[in-house]
């Protein structure tokens, strides 16, 4: 493609259908600066744009390749059919390109939520394993040490049920039961706690300020400072899952 016969071609074209450049450019959806550079040969219309420029200036595409206007036309179809085939696989790599950039995103995105997960399990206090229920609690025998009213906890739910670990502490057979009745069936007490001492949401990783501060509330309701009362109690016990570094960390963190 001769870019000065280009050029010229289409000039003398649009002219001939009294077209300006900017009617011209907006027919096909490009800037009239655009058709001027194409016009002074500085530059050419992509290759998508060949087909509607032949229709607007009502020449052919085998013409505008060649800068010239000409009879022969038998070449056209095989031209259009090879512009249509190159928009095709065009679209292909654009659809390809997509749908790779949106696998690419997704990995990532379950790459950090892994991450993530990781994380905050790794901050999540773990209860040692040598603090877990091994055996019953009966006070005054053996080693257990303390008088807890287990019955008085079980009857309240059994998701309070109480056992003892090997150095004799009350503990609760399942600890994560117990602090999830506890969040569940307490939030007034809860409330209560935060409210006065101004503390943030109770979970597993500051709960001992929880239970510090449980015993020691001075307004609410007669029943929300019973809650309160009993929170503090609860997670005394639920403190004895976990090893002193652990509860350590929580105080200073």
């Amino acid at each position: 493609m001769n870019n000065e016969k280009f050029g010229k071609l289409i000039s003398e074209a649009r002219k001939e259908k009294s077209l300006t450049q900017k009617k011209l450019a907006k027919i096909l959806n490009v800037t009239d600066k655009a058709i001027s550079k194409w016009e002074r040969g500085k530059s050419y219309p992509d290759i998508s744009l060949l087909e509607p420029l032949s229709e607007a200036l009502n020449i052919s595409v085998v013409e505008l390749l060649k800068g010239e206007k000409t009879d022969k036309r038998e070449n056209e179809d095989l031209i259009l059919n090879a512009m249509n085939l190159y928009k095709e696989e065009t679209k292909k790599k654009m659809i390809k390109k997509r749908r790779n950039i949106f696998i690419v995103t997704i990995i990532i995105l379950l790459i950090v939520l892994g991450i993530t997960f990781l994380i905050w399990q790794a901050s999540k206090p773990k209860y040692s394993e040598d603090h877990v229920f091994v055996q019953f609690y009966i006070p005054n025998t053996g080693n257990i040490k303390g008088e807890v009213d287990i019955d008085e906890f079980i009857s309240i739910s059994p998701d309070f049920a109480i056992g003892a670990n090997q150095y004799g502490y009350a503990v609760f057979i399942n600890p994560d039961k117990a602090f999830t009745r506890l969040l569940k069936d307490y939030k007034a007490g809860i409330d209560l706690i935060k409210k006065e001492f101004k503390l943030g949401k109770l979970t597993k990783n500051n709960f001992v300020i929880y239970e510090i501060y449980g015993a020691q509330v001075t307004t609410g309701t007669d029943k929300e400072k019973k809650e309160a009362g009993f929170i503090s109690r609860v997670l005394d016990i639920y403190e004895n899952s976990f090893s002193i570094d652990t509860i350590d960390q929580m105080m200073f963190h």
